[in-house]
């Protein structure tokens, strides 16, 4: 006997109260993901804030598959902004291993700078770095290097 889509939605009900009967069961409703930290910084060279300096966060979540890029310009004094990036889900609470690969690229006079990588592996407000803020000082005459306290890699550094 075929089922119906009616008789299907039926079928799934004991999966949803056995979601919700369980510690944490309350996870089965949407919650708030953070994704990528609020960012602020500043973008210095031979130590004097730089103006005019793109930077672009992107990221990609995987669970979610979504991308998004924004692009912003340093002031006058150097610095950049980007506000915190949540995101929601039903199926959250799922068994999974959350990944969310973040990025910080910085564009001055034709040139490209890595400014921050890596694969945030939860979905903790804060929870990029120890629940440090995101407060950075870039340093374009810096090389791009691996900073394993961090386990990021870039010319940014946390203040």
């Amino acid at each position: 006997m075929a089922m119906t889509p009616l008789s299907m939605r039926w079928a799934r009900l004991p999966l949803l109260f056995a979601a919700l009967s369980t510690p944490g069961g309350a996870m089965a409703f949407p919650k708030t993901l953070h994704l990528f930290s609020e960012v602020q910084g500043v973008v210095v060279l031979d130590g004097r804030p730089v103006p005019g300096v793109q930077v672009e966060r992107d990221y990609h979540w995987h669970w979610g598959n979504q991308k998004r890029t924004a692009t912003v310009t340093t002031d006058a004094q150097g610095r950049f902004h980007f506000p915190e990036v949540t995101g929601r889900s039903f199926t959250a609470f799922l068994p999974h291993e959350p990944v969310v690969v973040q990025r910080i690229t910085l564009r001055y006079r034709g040139k490209e700078h890595v400014g921050w990588f890596m694969a945030k592996h939860n979905y903790d407000r804060l929870g990029e770095v120890a629940g440090r803020r995101l407060s950075f000082v870039c340093d374009l005459a810096s090389e791009a290097k691996a900073h394993p306290e961090t386990e990021t890699y870039g010319i940014c550094v946390l203040r």
